[in-house]
């Protein structure tokens, strides 16, 4: 009789440990949470700077050469071309080969509208202004805005000339691209900045893109 009341209490007394335990395994895993890396956004491909030759490319490529092609105002004969092309250090080198001038030395500059239209060419507008505006330059400016230097003519009209523009660009906000060359009657005076009081046109031509 002993017997059987010990073993009835060692099985009332382990029944709810077997209960729980198997409660424990039946009850389902709390899920893990798995952290997943946040992924850094690529950086932006570096583009090339504005203008470019051929915008539709997969890569497009920055203009780096350009030219004008003068043609005579009405009443003139200087016609020519001007080569521009953007320097590896910076600037632009420019080279120029015109006929049909007067003998003598005639300055030629950079002006802030491409557009010849006009027979005396005062339709490419006033000078293009390589660091600073055009239409309203400083007052207290000291230098010939958009000016290549001079050319000159010898005996049979013609002049060549190579120069470097240590501020000009063919890129960027202050491209050349789109703007005019003309070719002045007479030399530049120092003394009279923006300007340079160099006369009438001579010629005209808007600067294009070239390869």
């Amino acid at each position: 009789m002993k017997i059987s009341l010990c073993l009835a209490a060692a099985v009332m007394l382990a029944a709810p440990g077997c209960s729980k335990k198997k409660t424990d395994e039946s009850s389902p895993a709390a899920p893990k949470t798995v952290e997943t890396p946040t992924a850094t956004p690529a950086a932006p491909a570096a583009r090339a700077p504005l203008p470019y030759v051929d915008p539709g490319a997969g890569t497009p490529e920055s203009v780096t050469r350009a030219v004008a092609v003068l043609a005579p105002t009405q009443g003139r004969e200087a016609h020519g071309t001007i080569q521009f092309a953007q320097a590896p250090g910076g600037g632009v080198d420019v080279t120029a080969e015109i006929e049909g001038l007067p003998p003598g030395v005639h300055a030629y500059h950079i002006h802030v509208l491409g557009d010849c239209s006009s027979a005396d060419g005062k339709s490419a507008g006033t000078h293009f202004n390589f660091d600073g505006s055009s239409m309203k330059p400083a007052t207290d400016i000291k230098r010939i805005t958009g000016n290549l230097g001079e050319l000159d003519a010898d005996k049979e009209g013609k002049a060549e000339a190579k120069t470097h523009l240590d501020k000009a660009s063919l890129q960027g906000p202050y491209s050349l691209i789109g703007r005019s060359v003309i070719i002045h009657e007479k030399g530049n005076d120092p003394a009279q900045p923006p300007i340079g009081a160099a006369g009438g046109r001579l010629a005209c031509g808007v600067i294009g893109i070239a390869q």
